[in-house]
């Protein structure tokens, strides 16, 4: 199979040897530098299509941490990525909005306290698409929520919705359509609470990450998905052509670099923590005030998706 050239001149192969990944969700980039290849596509062996896929062999403890890892990145992915990018009619941004929902009775059964999630769901969009005039059986919202165990056992959810309309009398209306509990809108405070800026935004990922590591390390409800999201979300977008990574980071000003680690450094220090990788350089950056550039970086993107 010859290689493809696409309109930068960059080869695109079948087998695709890689030390580096970019993730671009909503407003937050981040960059990866690895210390071994990693293969992207498929190897052609005797006339037959075989993934690549490294084999890694983890014990119980660092199980839960990798795992712990993968839902933390992907919640914070999936709340940039989500977060000011759905428009209203006059193509104005909701503002996201935090829930937490409560049972009044102590229910500690996951599938009973998801059957009754959905059914609140099912009524929340019936009723949010009553105000804004659309099809009242379409699932609209879009949506990510976590669910953890208080102290006395009972399990509660903490939601963050990307579309929210504006509902009269909100906490009333909420607490009619949830039904089971108490409802808390926005924060501790009655007061209405709309996530207005990425300072604010990062202080709410910070708040949904907590909940999913103690779930996690707490070891509630082991093998079953620890975050439930709506259809339809906006999903982080990755790319791992070193050229066309190149081709991105050349247009991100330094200024806008929030974190960076040098794992490469610590690696030839010998205080690096052992990798099947070697080594893991990171990067990432803050294109929230730069929507020109973050436009700039999502064109590339669609060229090479």
């Amino acid at each position: 199979m010859k290689p493809q050239k696409d309109i930068y001149g960059v080869e695109l192969l079948p087998f695709y040897p890689t030390q580096y990944k970019l993730v671009k969700s909503g407003c937050l980039v981040e960059v990866y530098k690895f210390g071994k290849d990693i293969f992207l596509g498929q190897k052609i062996i005797k006339n037959k299509e075989e993934t690549i896929k490294p084999k890694i062999t983890l014990d119980p403890e660092e199980t839960l941490k990798s795992s712990a890892r993968r839902a933390k990145r992907m919640i914070k992915r999936l709340i940039y990525a989500n977060s000011f990018n759905w428009l209203k009619v006059n193509n104005s941004p909701y503002l996201p909005i935090t829930i937490t929902l409560t049972f009044a009775e102590n229910i500690q059964d996951l599938k009973i306290a998801n059957y009754e999630f959905t059914k609140f769901i099912r009524r929340l969009n019936y009723e949010t698409n009553k105000i804004e005039k659309k099809d009242l059986k379409q699932s609209n919202l879009k949506y990510l929520a976590v669910f953890e165990l208080q102290r006395r056992g009972a399990i509660h959810y903490h939601c963050i919705f990307f579309n929210m309309p504006y509902i009269n009398k909100i906490y009333d209306r909420l607490a009619d359509i949830w039904g089971q509990g108490m409802i808390n809108v926005g924060g501790k405070k009655k007061g209405l609470s709309k996530i207005k800026d990425q300072t604010k935004l990062r202080k709410i990922i910070d708040y949904f990450i907590k909940y999913i590591q103690k779930s996690i390390f707490e070891n509630s409800f082991p093998n079953k998905k620890k975050y439930i999201t709506s259809k339809g979300l906006l999903k982080p977008r990755e790319q791992y052509f070193k050229e066309v990574i190149s081709l991105i980071t050349n247009k991100i000003p330094g200024s806008s670099l929030i974190f960076n680690y040098d794992g490469e450094q610590k690696w030839k220090n010998g205080t690096a923590p052992e990798n099947y990788l070697k080594w893991m350089n990171y990067w990432q950056y803050d294109l929230s005030a730069l929507p020109d550039i973050s436009k700039a970086v999502d064109e590339i993107l669609d060229d090479f998706s």
